[in-house]
Protein backbone atom coordinates (compact mmCIF):
# COMPACT_ATOMS: atom_id res chain seq x y z
CA UNK A 1 0.00 0.00 0.00
CA UNK A 2 1.49 3.22 -1.15
CA UNK A 3 1.93 5.51 1.49
CA UNK A 4 1.32 9.51 0.59
CA UNK A 5 3.37 12.08 2.15
CA UNK A 6 2.09 14.99 3.44
CA UNK A 7 3.73 17.54 1.26
CA UNK A 8 2.11 15.66 -1.55
CA UNK A 9 -1.13 15.06 -0.74
CA UNK A 10 -2.41 18.41 -1.57
CA UNK A 11 0.08 19.02 -4.37
CA UNK A 12 -1.37 15.84 -5.66
CA UNK A 13 -5.15 16.47 -4.95
CA UNK A 14 -5.41 19.83 -6.70
CA UNK A 15 -6.70 19.18 -9.90
CA UNK A 16 -9.32 16.64 -8.07
CA UNK A 17 -10.39 18.30 -4.80
CA UNK A 18 -13.47 19.26 -4.69
CA UNK A 19 -15.58 20.65 -1.51
CA UNK A 20 -18.08 22.30 -1.04
CA UNK A 21 -17.34 25.97 1.00
CA UNK A 22 -19.67 27.83 3.72
CA UNK A 23 -21.80 29.29 0.83
CA UNK A 24 -22.35 25.93 -1.72
CA UNK A 25 -20.39 26.64 -4.27
CA UNK A 26 -17.46 24.31 -5.42
CA UNK A 27 -14.21 25.39 -4.12
CA UNK A 28 -10.49 23.91 -5.15
CA UNK A 29 -6.90 24.23 -3.84
CA UNK A 30 -4.68 26.32 -5.62
CA UNK A 31 -2.63 25.65 -8.54
CA UNK A 32 0.39 25.69 -5.78
CA UNK A 33 -0.05 25.52 -2.34
CA UNK A 34 3.97 24.34 -1.57
CA UNK A 35 5.54 27.11 -3.35
CA UNK A 36 7.27 30.28 -1.90
CA UNK A 37 7.87 33.39 -3.25
CA UNK A 38 10.59 35.65 -1.84
CA UNK A 39 8.75 38.73 -0.26
CA UNK A 40 10.78 40.97 -1.54
CA UNK A 41 12.28 42.07 2.29
CA UNK A 42 9.38 41.32 4.25
CA UNK A 43 7.80 37.61 4.99
CA UNK A 44 7.50 35.44 2.39
CA UNK A 45 4.61 34.32 0.92
CA UNK A 46 3.15 31.06 0.00
CA UNK A 47 3.78 27.68 0.95
CA UNK A 48 0.99 25.36 3.32
CA UNK A 49 1.08 25.37 7.46
CA UNK A 50 0.30 21.53 8.78
CA UNK A 51 -1.09 21.91 12.50
CA UNK A 52 -1.49 19.16 14.51
CA UNK A 53 -4.37 20.21 16.46
CA UNK A 54 -5.20 18.84 20.07
CA UNK A 55 -8.39 18.07 18.99
CA UNK A 56 -10.96 17.89 16.42
CA UNK A 57 -13.53 20.87 16.96
CA UNK A 58 -17.28 20.20 16.39
CA UNK A 59 -18.81 23.24 16.81
CA UNK A 60 -17.65 26.07 14.37
CA UNK A 61 -20.34 28.73 15.69
CA UNK A 62 -18.50 31.53 15.52
CA UNK A 63 -20.33 32.76 18.67
CA UNK A 64 -19.88 29.82 20.73
CA UNK A 65 -16.66 28.04 22.29
CA UNK A 66 -16.04 24.47 22.63
CA UNK A 67 -12.47 24.70 23.44
CA UNK A 68 -9.34 26.48 22.28
CA UNK A 69 -8.65 24.22 19.76
CA UNK A 70 -12.18 25.66 17.98
CA UNK A 71 -10.79 29.35 18.15
CA UNK A 72 -7.90 28.49 16.29
CA UNK A 73 -10.55 27.62 12.96
CA UNK A 74 -12.73 30.83 14.22
CA UNK A 75 -10.01 33.52 14.24
CA UNK A 76 -9.04 32.46 10.99
CA UNK A 77 -12.15 32.66 9.36
CA UNK A 78 -13.74 35.75 10.85
CA UNK A 79 -12.57 38.55 12.38
CA UNK A 80 -13.87 40.73 15.57
CA UNK A 81 -14.14 44.22 15.81
CA UNK A 82 -10.65 44.95 17.65
CA UNK A 83 -8.05 41.99 18.35
CA UNK A 84 -4.94 40.94 20.21
CA UNK A 85 -1.67 41.84 19.05
CA UNK A 86 1.40 39.62 19.15
CA UNK A 87 2.26 41.13 23.02
CA UNK A 88 -1.42 41.00 23.77
CA UNK A 89 -2.74 44.63 23.39
CA UNK A 90 -6.00 45.34 21.93
CA UNK A 91 -5.90 46.57 18.47
CA UNK A 92 -7.83 47.42 15.44
CA UNK A 93 -9.34 44.37 13.16
CA UNK A 94 -12.35 45.10 11.30
CA UNK A 95 -12.51 48.63 13.29
CA UNK A 96 -10.38 51.12 11.64
CA UNK A 97 -10.89 53.97 14.84
CA UNK A 98 -13.12 53.01 17.91
CA UNK A 99 -12.72 53.74 21.80
CA UNK A 100 -15.33 55.47 24.69
CA UNK A 101 -17.22 58.62 23.39
CA UNK A 102 -17.98 59.46 26.89
CA UNK A 103 -18.32 56.32 29.79
CA UNK A 104 -21.20 54.89 28.50
CA UNK A 105 -21.04 55.23 24.80
CA UNK A 106 -18.27 53.32 22.64
CA UNK A 107 -18.04 54.29 19.48
CA UNK A 108 -16.46 52.03 16.10
CA UNK A 109 -15.61 53.41 12.28
CA UNK A 110 -15.24 50.20 10.45
CA UNK A 111 -13.17 49.59 7.37
CA UNK A 112 -14.81 50.29 4.26
CA UNK A 113 -14.89 47.82 1.50
CA UNK A 114 -14.83 44.74 3.53
CA UNK A 115 -15.65 41.45 1.61
CA UNK A 116 -17.63 38.11 2.93
CA UNK A 117 -16.04 35.03 1.71
CA UNK A 118 -19.44 34.83 -0.50
CA UNK A 119 -18.31 37.73 -2.59
CA UNK A 120 -20.80 40.28 -0.65
CA UNK A 121 -19.77 43.18 1.12
CA UNK A 122 -19.43 43.74 4.87
CA UNK A 123 -21.94 46.21 6.44
CA UNK A 124 -22.71 48.14 9.47
CA UNK A 125 -25.94 46.25 9.50
CA UNK A 126 -24.11 43.29 9.62
CA UNK A 127 -22.24 44.34 13.01
CA UNK A 128 -24.99 45.32 14.48
CA UNK A 129 -26.89 42.04 13.77
CA UNK A 130 -24.02 40.11 14.81
CA UNK A 131 -24.10 41.65 18.29
CA UNK A 132 -27.77 41.95 18.90
CA UNK A 133 -27.33 37.43 17.90
CA UNK A 134 -24.76 37.74 20.32
CA UNK A 135 -27.03 39.20 22.75
CA UNK A 136 -30.10 36.75 22.22
CA UNK A 137 -29.98 34.22 24.98
CA UNK A 138 -31.55 32.20 22.40
CA UNK A 139 -27.76 31.72 21.05
CA UNK A 140 -25.89 30.93 24.21
CA UNK A 141 -23.11 32.81 23.38
CA UNK A 142 -19.88 33.11 24.88
CA UNK A 143 -19.31 36.36 24.90
CA UNK A 144 -23.01 36.99 26.19
CA UNK A 145 -21.97 37.61 30.11
CA UNK A 146 -19.36 40.44 29.01
CA UNK A 147 -22.31 42.44 26.75
CA UNK A 148 -25.12 42.22 29.31
CA UNK A 149 -24.52 46.30 30.31
CA UNK A 150 -25.13 46.96 26.49
CA UNK A 151 -28.28 48.90 26.13
CA UNK A 152 -28.14 49.53 22.46
CA UNK A 153 -25.67 48.62 19.77
CA UNK A 154 -27.36 50.70 16.31
CA UNK A 155 -25.13 51.79 12.69
CA UNK A 156 -25.33 55.60 12.85
CA UNK A 157 -23.91 55.64 9.42
CA UNK A 158 -22.46 53.15 6.89
CA UNK A 159 -19.92 52.59 8.56
CA UNK A 160 -20.20 53.90 11.91
CA UNK A 161 -21.81 51.41 14.91
CA UNK A 162 -22.13 52.94 18.73
CA UNK A 163 -22.54 51.03 21.85
CA UNK A 164 -24.78 52.56 24.56
CA UNK A 165 -24.24 50.82 28.26
CA UNK A 166 -26.13 50.68 30.55
CA UNK A 167 -23.87 51.67 32.98
CA UNK A 168 -19.97 52.06 32.78
CA UNK A 169 -18.03 49.15 32.24
CA UNK A 170 -14.45 48.65 32.02
CA UNK A 171 -14.30 45.48 30.83
CA UNK A 172 -16.39 45.95 27.51
CA UNK A 173 -12.98 46.61 25.27
CA UNK A 174 -12.21 42.29 26.38
CA UNK A 175 -15.73 41.16 25.49
CA UNK A 176 -15.28 42.94 21.88
CA UNK A 177 -11.38 41.22 21.83
CA UNK A 178 -12.68 37.83 22.63
CA UNK A 179 -11.94 34.87 20.17
CA UNK A 180 -15.70 34.51 19.81
CA UNK A 181 -16.85 37.76 19.35
CA UNK A 182 -16.92 37.93 15.77
CA UNK A 183 -18.58 39.63 12.85
CA UNK A 184 -21.12 37.67 10.54
CA UNK A 185 -22.96 37.90 7.53
CA UNK A 186 -26.68 38.88 8.00
CA UNK A 187 -27.76 37.42 4.91
CA UNK A 188 -25.63 33.68 5.31
CA UNK A 189 -27.23 33.49 8.81
CA UNK A 190 -30.96 34.29 7.63
CA UNK A 191 -30.61 31.87 4.78
CA UNK A 192 -30.29 28.94 7.29
CA UNK A 193 -26.51 28.05 7.02
CA UNK A 194 -25.59 25.82 9.67
CA UNK A 195 -23.00 27.33 11.99
CA UNK A 196 -21.56 24.57 13.35
CA UNK A 197 -20.39 22.82 10.06
CA UNK A 198 -20.85 26.00 7.99
CA UNK A 199 -18.07 28.72 7.95
CA UNK A 200 -18.19 32.06 6.02
CA UNK A 201 -16.80 35.23 7.45
CA UNK A 202 -14.16 38.35 6.13
CA UNK A 203 -11.38 36.24 7.63
CA UNK A 204 -8.10 36.06 6.02
CA UNK A 205 -8.68 32.35 5.42
CA UNK A 206 -11.15 30.99 3.43
CA UNK A 207 -12.54 27.31 4.41
CA UNK A 208 -12.44 24.57 1.67
CA UNK A 209 -13.23 21.22 3.54
CA UNK A 210 -13.87 19.11 6.66
CA UNK A 211 -13.08 15.83 7.08
CA UNK A 212 -14.26 14.49 10.24
CA UNK A 213 -11.30 12.97 12.37
CA UNK A 214 -8.96 13.80 9.50
CA UNK A 215 -8.90 17.51 8.63
CA UNK A 216 -9.57 20.60 8.36
CA UNK A 217 -8.31 22.90 4.89
CA UNK A 218 -8.06 26.65 4.86
CA UNK A 219 -6.70 28.45 1.84
CA UNK A 220 -5.57 32.16 1.73
CA UNK A 221 -8.94 34.63 1.48
CA UNK A 222 -7.42 36.70 -2.20
CA UNK A 223 -9.65 39.58 -1.61
CA UNK A 224 -8.78 39.90 2.25
CA UNK A 225 -9.38 43.37 3.48
CA UNK A 226 -5.82 43.83 5.62
CA UNK A 227 -3.78 44.23 2.24
CA UNK A 228 -0.57 42.24 1.92
CA UNK A 229 -2.05 38.73 4.12
CA UNK A 230 -1.93 36.20 4.52
CA UNK A 231 1.49 35.05 3.74
CA UNK A 232 0.75 31.31 4.01
CA UNK A 233 -1.44 29.49 0.83
CA UNK A 234 -3.63 27.42 3.26
CA UNK A 235 -3.57 25.41 6.36
CA UNK A 236 -4.03 22.30 7.17
CA UNK A 237 -5.62 21.31 10.90
CA UNK A 238 -4.82 18.14 11.41
CA UNK A 239 -6.78 16.88 14.93
CA UNK A 240 -4.67 14.37 16.76
CA UNK A 241 -5.87 14.20 20.40
CA UNK A 242 -3.22 11.97 21.72
CA UNK A 243 -0.39 14.04 23.32
CA UNK A 244 2.19 11.68 22.11
CA UNK A 245 1.21 11.09 18.57
CA UNK A 246 1.37 14.69 18.55
CA UNK A 247 4.77 15.18 19.59
CA UNK A 248 5.60 12.60 16.79
CA UNK A 249 4.18 14.25 14.21
CA UNK A 250 6.42 17.35 15.04
CA UNK A 251 9.29 15.45 16.05
CA UNK A 252 9.21 12.87 12.49
CA UNK A 253 8.03 16.57 10.71
CA UNK A 254 4.65 15.56 9.56
CA UNK A 255 3.57 18.56 11.05
CA UNK A 256 4.95 22.08 11.42
CA UNK A 257 3.58 23.28 14.24
CA UNK A 258 1.51 21.58 17.24
CA UNK A 259 -1.02 22.97 20.11
CA UNK A 260 -1.08 21.72 23.81
CA UNK A 261 2.43 21.03 24.41
CA UNK A 262 2.29 18.06 27.02
CA UNK A 263 4.68 18.95 29.80
CA UNK A 264 6.02 15.53 29.67
CA UNK A 265 7.80 17.00 26.36
CA UNK A 266 8.07 20.13 26.80
CA UNK A 267 11.99 19.28 27.84
CA UNK A 268 12.76 17.15 24.98
CA UNK A 269 11.21 19.84 22.57
CA UNK A 270 12.84 22.63 24.19
CA UNK A 271 16.48 21.35 23.42
CA UNK A 272 15.56 20.14 19.84
CA UNK A 273 17.41 23.01 18.09
CA UNK A 274 15.28 22.36 15.26
CA UNK A 275 12.29 23.57 17.27
CA UNK A 276 10.71 26.42 19.30
CA UNK A 277 8.38 26.45 21.86
CA UNK A 278 6.20 29.28 23.03
CA UNK A 279 4.26 29.72 26.08
CA UNK A 280 3.38 31.35 29.22
CA UNK A 281 2.46 30.64 32.65
CA UNK A 282 -0.71 33.29 32.94
CA UNK A 283 -3.68 31.64 31.68
CA UNK A 284 -4.12 27.83 32.74
CA UNK A 285 -5.02 26.46 35.62
CA UNK A 286 -6.92 23.10 36.91
CA UNK A 287 -9.64 22.94 39.53
CA UNK A 288 -11.71 21.40 41.20
CA UNK A 289 -15.57 21.95 40.96
CA UNK A 290 -18.48 21.04 43.35
CA UNK A 291 -22.07 21.39 42.74
CA UNK A 292 -23.02 23.60 45.69
CA UNK A 293 -26.54 22.41 45.69
CA UNK A 294 -25.65 18.62 46.03
CA UNK A 295 -25.42 17.01 49.57
CA UNK A 296 -22.75 16.74 51.56
CA UNK A 297 -21.29 19.74 49.06
CA UNK A 298 -23.48 22.14 49.97
CA UNK A 299 -21.19 22.31 53.36
CA UNK A 300 -18.51 24.42 53.07
CA UNK A 301 -16.39 22.57 56.13
CA UNK A 302 -16.94 19.35 52.86
CA UNK A 303 -15.46 21.19 50.39
CA UNK A 304 -12.97 23.37 52.56
CA UNK A 305 -11.22 20.00 53.64
CA UNK A 306 -11.31 18.48 49.63
CA UNK A 307 -9.43 21.49 48.92
CA UNK A 308 -7.07 20.79 52.15
CA UNK A 309 -6.82 17.18 50.85
CA UNK A 310 -4.88 18.42 47.43
CA UNK A 311 -0.73 18.31 47.37
CA UNK A 312 -0.78 21.22 44.93
CA UNK A 313 3.21 20.83 44.72
CA UNK A 314 3.19 16.72 44.38
CA UNK A 315 0.14 17.38 41.75
CA UNK A 316 2.31 19.62 39.54
CA UNK A 317 5.58 17.93 40.06
CA UNK A 318 3.69 14.59 38.99
CA UNK A 319 1.85 15.64 36.40
CA UNK A 320 3.33 18.05 34.92
CA UNK A 321 7.12 17.51 35.85
CA UNK A 322 7.07 21.14 37.38
CA UNK A 323 6.19 23.18 34.39
CA UNK A 324 3.83 25.86 36.03
CA UNK A 325 2.97 27.02 40.06
CA UNK A 326 0.98 25.49 42.83
CA UNK A 327 -2.24 27.84 43.13
CA UNK A 328 -3.12 27.93 46.96
CA UNK A 329 -4.53 31.52 46.82
CA UNK A 330 -6.08 33.77 43.94
CA UNK A 331 -7.44 32.42 40.95
CA UNK A 332 -6.34 35.18 39.21
CA UNK A 333 -2.49 35.48 37.70
CA UNK A 334 -0.10 38.17 39.20
CA UNK A 335 0.84 39.05 35.85
CA UNK A 336 -2.45 41.05 35.84
CA UNK A 337 -3.54 40.98 38.99
CA UNK A 338 -0.90 42.69 41.66
CA UNK A 339 -3.15 41.69 45.01
CA UNK A 340 -2.43 38.24 44.00
CA UNK A 341 0.45 37.75 46.14
CA UNK A 342 -1.54 39.08 49.19
CA UNK A 343 -3.11 35.44 49.25
CA UNK A 344 -0.96 33.17 48.86
CA UNK A 345 -1.06 30.13 50.75
CA UNK A 346 -4.80 30.38 51.31
CA UNK A 347 -6.21 26.95 50.61
CA UNK A 348 -2.53 24.90 52.48
CA UNK A 349 -2.07 21.39 51.97
CA UNK A 350 -3.45 20.12 55.32
CA UNK A 351 -4.90 16.40 55.63
CA UNK A 352 -5.26 16.28 59.16
CA UNK A 353 -7.39 19.14 58.89
CA UNK A 354 -9.71 18.19 56.40
CA UNK A 355 -10.48 15.31 58.38
CA UNK A 356 -11.37 17.37 61.46
CA UNK A 357 -13.29 18.97 58.96
CA UNK A 358 -15.04 16.27 57.22
CA UNK A 359 -15.66 14.46 60.92
CA UNK A 360 -17.11 17.94 62.00
CA UNK A 361 -19.36 17.81 59.05
CA UNK A 362 -20.28 13.75 59.84
CA UNK A 363 -18.91 13.00 56.50
CA UNK A 364 -15.96 10.20 57.53
CA UNK A 365 -15.08 8.20 54.73
CA UNK A 366 -16.80 10.13 52.06
CA UNK A 367 -16.84 8.64 48.81
CA UNK A 368 -15.74 11.46 46.06
CA UNK A 369 -17.53 10.28 42.85
CA UNK A 370 -15.11 12.54 40.54
CA UNK A 371 -15.78 12.97 36.65
CA UNK A 372 -12.72 14.62 34.29
CA UNK A 373 -11.34 14.20 30.63
CA UNK A 374 -9.15 11.51 29.01
CA UNK A 375 -8.45 13.97 26.19
CA UNK A 376 -6.31 16.31 27.08
CA UNK A 377 -3.14 15.36 29.73
CA UNK A 378 -2.69 18.75 31.18
CA UNK A 379 -6.55 17.98 32.65
CA UNK A 380 -6.71 14.17 33.14
CA UNK A 381 -2.66 13.89 34.52
CA UNK A 382 -3.27 16.73 37.63
CA UNK A 383 -6.86 14.76 38.15
CA UNK A 384 -5.13 11.38 38.70
CA UNK A 385 -2.03 12.70 40.67
CA UNK A 386 -4.74 14.36 43.54
CA UNK A 387 -5.73 11.06 44.31
CA UNK A 388 -3.11 10.24 46.82
CA UNK A 389 -3.75 13.44 49.02
CA UNK A 390 -7.68 13.01 48.99
CA UNK A 391 -7.02 9.25 50.00
CA UNK A 392 -4.60 10.29 53.00
CA UNK A 393 -7.64 12.72 54.44
CA UNK A 394 -10.00 9.48 54.47
CA UNK A 395 -11.92 9.96 51.07
CA UNK A 396 -12.99 7.12 49.17
CA UNK A 397 -12.61 8.48 45.29
CA UNK A 398 -14.14 7.09 42.06
CA UNK A 399 -12.57 8.88 39.51
CA UNK A 400 -14.07 8.34 36.05
CA UNK A 401 -12.47 9.46 32.51
CA UNK A 402 -14.77 10.81 30.02
CA UNK A 403 -13.48 12.18 26.28
CA UNK A 404 -13.71 15.50 25.71
CA UNK A 405 -17.12 16.69 24.36
CA UNK A 406 -19.02 13.78 26.62
CA UNK A 407 -17.27 14.97 29.92
CA UNK A 408 -18.74 18.49 29.09
CA UNK A 409 -22.18 17.05 28.74
CA UNK A 410 -21.59 15.17 32.14
CA UNK A 411 -20.33 18.58 33.80
CA UNK A 412 -23.29 20.75 32.38
CA UNK A 413 -25.85 17.89 33.43
CA UNK A 414 -24.11 18.13 36.39
CA UNK A 415 -24.50 14.63 36.49
CA UNK A 416 -21.24 14.34 38.88
CA UNK A 417 -21.24 15.76 42.17
CA UNK A 418 -17.51 16.96 41.62
CA UNK A 419 -15.06 17.34 38.51
CA UNK A 420 -11.56 18.07 37.81
CA UNK A 421 -10.69 20.25 34.94
CA UNK A 422 -9.06 22.74 33.75
CA UNK A 423 -9.39 25.77 31.60
CA UNK A 424 -8.26 29.75 31.69
CA UNK A 425 -9.59 33.05 32.01
CA UNK A 426 -11.19 34.45 28.66
CA UNK A 427 -9.25 37.44 29.06
CA UNK A 428 -5.79 39.31 31.05
CA UNK A 429 -7.93 41.18 33.67
CA UNK A 430 -9.67 40.46 36.90
CA UNK A 431 -13.28 40.82 35.35
CA UNK A 432 -12.96 37.70 33.79
CA UNK A 433 -13.14 36.31 37.68
CA UNK A 434 -16.45 36.84 36.85
CA UNK A 435 -17.10 33.91 34.35
CA UNK A 436 -15.99 31.43 37.25
CA UNK A 437 -17.81 32.90 40.65
CA UNK A 438 -20.62 35.20 39.24
CA UNK A 439 -24.12 33.78 39.69
CA UNK A 440 -24.38 34.44 35.45
CA UNK A 441 -21.03 33.23 35.16
CA UNK A 442 -20.73 29.68 33.12
CA UNK A 443 -18.57 27.85 35.29
CA UNK A 444 -20.85 28.97 37.97
CA UNK A 445 -24.17 27.57 37.10
CA UNK A 446 -22.00 24.49 36.24
CA UNK A 447 -21.24 24.56 40.53
CA UNK A 448 -25.35 26.10 40.68
CA UNK A 449 -22.87 29.20 43.07
CA UNK A 450 -24.47 31.85 43.39
CA UNK A 451 -23.03 35.13 46.19
CA UNK A 452 -24.88 38.76 46.28
CA UNK A 453 -21.79 39.76 47.78
CA UNK A 454 -19.10 38.46 44.92
CA UNK A 455 -21.89 39.49 42.42
CA UNK A 456 -22.19 43.17 43.75
CA UNK A 457 -18.43 43.33 44.21
CA UNK A 458 -17.90 42.33 40.80
CA UNK A 459 -20.47 44.67 39.08
CA UNK A 460 -18.87 47.35 41.30
CA UNK A 461 -15.44 46.74 40.00
CA UNK A 462 -16.65 46.91 36.48
CA UNK A 463 -18.20 50.21 36.70
CA UNK A 464 -14.74 51.65 38.61
CA UNK A 465 -12.20 53.33 36.18
CA UNK A 466 -9.35 53.60 38.99
CA UNK A 467 -7.13 50.78 38.86
CA UNK A 468 -5.87 50.72 42.58
CA UNK A 469 -9.46 51.00 43.55
CA UNK A 470 -10.73 47.96 41.60
CA UNK A 471 -7.74 46.05 42.41
CA UNK A 472 -9.32 46.66 46.18
CA UNK A 473 -12.22 44.91 45.08
CA UNK A 474 -11.10 42.20 43.31
CA UNK A 475 -8.77 41.30 46.39
CA UNK A 476 -12.33 41.28 48.51
CA UNK A 477 -13.96 39.14 45.52
CA UNK A 478 -10.86 36.49 46.25
CA UNK A 479 -10.92 36.37 49.60
CA UNK A 480 -14.66 35.60 49.68
CA UNK A 481 -14.49 32.99 46.99
CA UNK A 482 -11.53 31.14 49.09
CA UNK A 483 -14.07 31.40 51.96
CA UNK A 484 -17.06 30.00 50.34
CA UNK A 485 -14.96 27.13 48.36
CA UNK A 486 -17.40 26.98 45.28
CA UNK A 487 -14.44 25.43 43.33
CA UNK A 488 -10.66 25.12 44.61
CA UNK A 489 -7.75 25.73 42.02
CA UNK A 490 -5.10 23.20 41.58
CA UNK A 491 -2.59 24.19 39.49
CA UNK A 492 -1.34 27.24 37.00
CA UNK A 493 -0.44 25.29 33.97
CA UNK A 494 2.60 26.33 31.30
CA UNK A 495 1.00 25.96 28.23
CA UNK A 496 1.74 26.76 24.98
CA UNK A 497 2.71 25.43 21.14
CA UNK A 498 6.20 24.44 19.29
CA UNK A 499 6.69 24.87 15.81
CA UNK A 500 9.90 24.80 13.25
CA UNK A 501 12.37 27.21 12.91
CA UNK A 502 11.46 27.89 9.29
CA UNK A 503 7.80 29.01 10.35
CA UNK A 504 8.15 32.41 11.08
CA UNK A 505 5.90 35.35 12.71
CA UNK A 506 4.33 33.09 15.39
CA UNK A 507 3.89 34.60 18.69
CA UNK A 508 2.19 33.62 21.44
CA UNK A 509 0.68 36.53 23.57
CA UNK A 510 2.20 36.99 27.35
CA UNK A 511 -1.05 38.45 28.55
CA UNK A 512 -4.56 39.63 26.85
CA UNK A 513 -5.88 36.52 26.38
CA UNK A 514 -4.92 33.04 24.71
CA UNK A 515 -5.93 33.66 20.96
CA UNK A 516 -4.94 32.43 17.37
CA UNK A 517 -4.72 35.48 15.22
CA UNK A 518 -0.80 35.50 15.05
CA UNK A 519 -1.14 32.86 12.21
CA UNK A 520 -2.58 35.61 10.08
CA UNK A 521 0.46 36.96 10.38
CA UNK A 522 2.71 33.56 10.18
CA UNK A 523 4.89 32.70 7.05
CA UNK A 524 7.66 30.11 6.13
CA UNK A 525 11.06 30.83 5.28
CA UNK A 526 11.27 27.23 3.67
CA UNK A 527 9.81 23.67 3.61
CA UNK A 528 10.55 21.00 5.75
Amino acid sequence: MAVISRRGFLAGSVATLGALTACGSPATLPVSMQAIRPGDGGPNRGGVLYFGLSTDPANLDPHLSSGSASDYLRQLAYNGLVQYDGAGEIVGDLAAEFGWADELTYEVELHSGVGFHDGSTMTADDVVFSFRRMMDKATAAASAPLLDQVASVEATGATTVVFRLKQPDVAFPFALAAPTTNIVSRKWIESGANTKTQVMGTGPFRFVERIPGVSTTYVRFENYFDSGLPYLNGIVFQPMGDDYARVTALRTATVDMIDYVPATHVGVISENPRLRFVSDKTFGFGFVGFVNSRRPFDDVRVRRAIAMSINRQSVLDTALLGHGAPMDGALMSETFAPYAAQLAGSMPYDPEQARFLLKQAGQEGLTLPVVTTSSYSVIARPAQAMLPGLRDAGLNVNLTQQEWLTFRSSVSAKAFPVHSWGTAPKFGDPASLGDFISSTGTFAKYLDFADDKIDELLARARRTSDQSLRDEIYLDVEKRALELVPMTYTIRREQGEAHYHHVKGYEHPPKGAWTATALRRTWMEKTA
